[in-house]
């Protein structure tokens, strides 16, 4: 079933590229735009300024309309020209790598502006990640462990305009990267990426902040947080602050919170976890004008082979074994249970729906979207994520829209840009939800050592852009998401970023 779907899928999109290229089709909408029709407009103008300003000013116009027509985009831009190694983002949305850029490489000179945007595109997503890493980021340039109230504005509104600058619309700010708070929060503490502490009041709210400067900027604004990631690269209970509720639990015997792998999570075969997630959801909603919520590709971490006991070792609550102890619990309470990965999958579908359920209740108009990682064959797979995108594309009551993350080339051997969007899009069955795409701008230009698929992005300055039209091309794409803030203003990006924005409009 799927495999013909993605067949379909394939012919509608050769079908799409043999088409007159006079003409720009575009889904869903029903828009169209037709070179007969721009042709008139520009002899309707030549006219008007013909009658206003006397017979010498339409030459100059003539000539300038028949420059614009000469050259299409892709020939202006398909000039490849190699740049300088640059190191990015690992391949996930937001992990730092060894040998991070300095600061330096992230200062803007010139923000590239894009044109202004065309009727056919007004109604796109467009929408840039700004994750705890740009904070903390922003930080080491003013050489300072915590924001003040003037230190934060001023970035935000130094963002925000930016966003604005490259015809943005929507800003998806990370507000809880790791079970903490960038706002006063009665269920998680403050968060060490506002106030250099975790669980120490900066003395302003910045999420307050955020959603108003937004707003002032008819930006929407939504609330990115990571459902069930507590701490990296530690396990101590002591690495948390004495008020954080992970903390408390760890301390005790209810399992709520598991380390994995040298990390700290959440349990999500907890009920408790889930009120905690939920209560956290409702709390934003209620107190913050947010246009939505998000939720990106955090979500059981890769348990490998020991996603459940070996033969050897008989004790089912070994903590390599993460949730299974509640899963053998479960087992014995049920006549009929489901399968270990029918089980996972259903804890985190649990949460989405309780989520979504909340975020209504309170306002309808709040949308609530995911971003899973763009490999489908591992989230599907039986040892790791146990997301159930299956059931969330073909059902309402859990999300309003997906944005699988597609971070490679067109030329990529094992999962080519074109052939995955058009796997995600076979198992796109309900179109009430919104299908949008998240574009790798951390990728663009990429340089030895800096992403594992370096060679096939070093050098060319057109990926991203090419991304954008072919997406433009199929009727269920909405929209973009990109990845992240910082990438669009570092130097080594800037060739790729201008031919970017240019199709921005």
């Amino acid at each position: 079933m799927k495999i013909n779907q993605q067949k379909q899928k394939k012919k509608k999109s050769q079908a799409l590229q043999d088409k007159p290229t006079g003409i720009s089709y575009l889904p869903r909408k029903g828009k169209k735009t037709i070179f007969f029709h721009i042709l008139v407009f520009e002899l309707a103008l030549i006219c008007i300024l013909t009658v206003a300003a006397g017979p010498e000013i339409t030459a100059d116009i003539i000539e300038d309309s028949t420059l614009s027509t000469s050259k299409s985009e892709d020939e202006k831009n398909s000039e490849e020209i190699p740049v300088e190694d640059n190191v990015s983002s690992e391949n996930n949305t937001e992990q730092l790598p060894n040998g991070q850029e300095d600061s330096s490489s992230v200062e803007q000179e010139e923000i590239p502006i894009a044109t202004e945007i065309e009727d056919e595109h007004k109604n796109e997503m467009r929408a840039v990640w700004i994750s705890y890493i740009e904070f903390s980021n922003r930080l080491e340039e003013l050489g300072k462990k915590s924001f003040s109230k003037q230190d934060f504005q001023d970035f935000i509104d130094e963002a925000f305009d930016n966003c604005v600058t490259w015809n943005m619309n929507t800003v998806v700010v990370h507000v809880r990267p790791y079970a903490d708070a960038m706002y006063p929060s009665e269920y998680f503490p403050w968060s060490a990426y506002i106030s250099g502490t975790q669980g120490k009041d900066p003395g302003f709210d910045p999420l307050e902040y955020m959603v108003e400067a937004a707003h002032n900027r008819d930006l929407k604004f939504e609330a990115w947080l990571n459902p069930y990631r507590i701490a990296v690269n530690t396990t101590k209970a002591s690495a948390l602050s004495k008020d954080n509720q992970a903390r408390k639990w760890l301390n005790s015997s209810s399992r709520n919170v598991l380390a994995f792998n040298g990390n700290l999570y959440y349990n999500p075969a907890k009920k408790e976890v889930r009120e905690l997630i939920v209560n956290g959801v409702r709390e934003i909603v209620e107190n913050y004008d947010v246009d939505g919520i998000h939720f990106d590709d955090y979500f059981y971490p890769s348990l490998g082979n020991k996603a459940k006991p070996s033969a050897k070792i008989s004790k089912a609550n070994d903590k390599n074994y993460f949730d299974y102890k509640e899963y053998v619990s479960y087992t014995k309470n049920n006549d009929d249970p489901l399968s270990l990965v029918k089980w996972r999958r259903n804890n985190v579908n649990q949460l989405v729906k309780n989520v979504y359920s909340a975020i209504k209740d309170i306002n309808s108009e709040v949308v609530f979207g995911i971003s899973p990682a763009g490999n489908i064959s591992n989230l599907l797979s039986k040892d790791s994520y146990f997301v159930d995108i299956e059931t969330w594309l073909s059902s309402s009551g859990y999300i309003d829209y997906i944005c699988p993350q597609i971070y490679w080339t067109f030329d990529n051997d094992e999962y080519s840009f074109d052939i995955v969007t058009e796997e995600w899009l076979s198992y796109y069955e309900n179109e009430d939800i919104k299908f949008y795409i998240g574009i790798p701008v951390y990728k663009a230009c990429a340089g030895k050592n800096s992403v594992w698929d370096w060679k096939q992005w070093n050098g060319k300055t057109t990926i991203l852009k090419k991304q954008i039209k072919y997406c433009r091309e199929m009727d269920e794409i909405d929209g973009f998401y990109f990845f992240s803030y910082q990438d669009f203003i570092r130097k080594a990006k800037k060739k790729e970023i201008k031919n970017l924005l240019s199709i921005l409009n």
